[in-house]
């Protein structure tokens, strides 16, 4: 196992007054990320995510605008990404998802979920939307890893619930709450996320995907259809 990877837990709302924690993650179960100078769509207009604050209010597709909790980040350097090539950022260039879509190049970590919006979806599984990472949707027109570079800072940030966000035009997710997602967090930052949702302790308790999670082989035949098909794989949302 590579070593670990910092990452700087910034306060919640309640806490504003302590200073950031840094806790490391493995490198095998990175957070689904934004790159640095993604625009994420604000009650304020686009910002990019490098400028986000705890309290600042998201624009979502489904519950207009929601407040962050909490914002993480950490920067590989190229040497870590030569000896970890799965950790590599996708570019996803403009207009790769359908047309303005994304506005410009946006760039993410490699599980990242973008929101899939097509008929061939329709057809594979039941619903028009779903979720697939990056890194399964290569196999599009546009669509690529990057390997070439010095250094990448992934950001990522917690509503109050797993929701669909607006990156460089793009439907995309906020940090889901899974048991995979929370595993990939030391447990120093697990107890900062659970002072702000204490209900995810509860052995009750079910993460809600936003959208259905579409992974593995699955994705990656929805994208080779729709490469095939020349079929975008997203929608301009209108809110």
């Amino acid at each position: 196992m590579p070593p670990n990877v910092p990452l700087t837990i910034l306060s919640n709302t309640d806490s504003q007054e302590s200073p950031p924690v840094a806790i490391n993650v493995p490198y095998e179960d990175l957070v689904v990320c934004f790159a640095t100078g993604t625009l994420i769509e604000t009650d304020n207009g686009p910002v990019p995510v490098n400028d986000l604050l705890v309290g600042d209010r998201v624009l979502t597709v489904d519950n207009e605008f929601q407040e962050i909790h909490w914002i993480g980040s950490r920067q590989l350097d190229r040497a870590t990404l030569e000896r970890n090539p799965n950790l590599c950022p996708v570019r996803i260039r403009a207009n790769a998802l359908g047309p303005g879509l994304p506005d410009i190049d946006l760039i993410v970590s490699p599980q990242h979920r973008i929101l899939v919006t097509s008929e061939i979806s329709r057809r594979m599984f039941g619903t028009k939307e779903v979720l697939v990472a990056a890194k399964h949707l290569l196999a599009v027109n546009g669509i690529d890893t990057l390997t070439d570079l010095d250094s990448v800072t992934y950001w990522h940030f917690l509503l109050n619930a797993h929701q669909i966000v607006i990156a460089n035009g793009v439907a995309t997710e906020s940090l889901y709450t899974g048991p995979q997602a929370l595993k990939s967090i030391d447990p120093a930052g697990v107890r900062e996320i659970l002072s702000i949702f204490p209900e995810l302790t509860d052995a009750s308790y079910v993460a809600v995907p936003a959208r259905r999670l579409v992974g593995g082989r699955h994705a990656r035949r929805l994208a080779a259809r729709s490469a095939v098909n020349r079929r975008p794989l997203a929608v301009a949302q209108i809110l």
